[in-house]
């Protein structure tokens, strides 16, 4: 089995890697539906929608035009955005998502932004 390195991970926006990202994290959670009849003696679930979200947090990079600044852009204008979520050089998860923003600063640190995604349709793996 191939273990993959977390440093090879990033996340892009078309060909641009957002830059100054450390972290990035995907959530796919499924509902159910719950289809049992009588005389069943277990519950019966039926598979109906999925739902994907995901979050990338690192330093805030304002000179990043093609990444972060797009971002920004997208998150103050309420558009939506097509991540990609690189596990290695060549294979990422990519969706159409909504984008929101939160940045914090320290005293005595960096100032941060975690970026968090909401999908508005399917979730692929290339």
């Amino acid at each position: 089995m191939a273990v993959l390195k977390g440093n090879a991970g990033s996340v892009k926006l078309s060909t641009n890697t957002v830059a100054e990202l450390q972290s990035w994290e995907l959530q796919v959670q499924q509902e159910f539906q719950d289809t049992t009849s009588f005389l069943d003696t277990f519950r019966e679930q039926t598979p109906t929608f999925a739902t994907w979200t995901a979050s990338a947090s690192g330093n805030m990079d304002t000179s990043d035009t093609q990444g972060q600044v797009a971002l920004q852009a997208a998150w103050l204008a309420g558009s939506t955005v097509t991540p990609r979520f690189f596990v290695d050089g060549t294979h990422y998860f990519s969706g159409l998502a909504y984008v929101s923003a939160t940045v914090g600063a320290a005293v005595d640190g960096m100032v941060t932004v975690q970026y968090s995604f909401t999908g508005a349709g399917t979730l692929s793996y290339t």
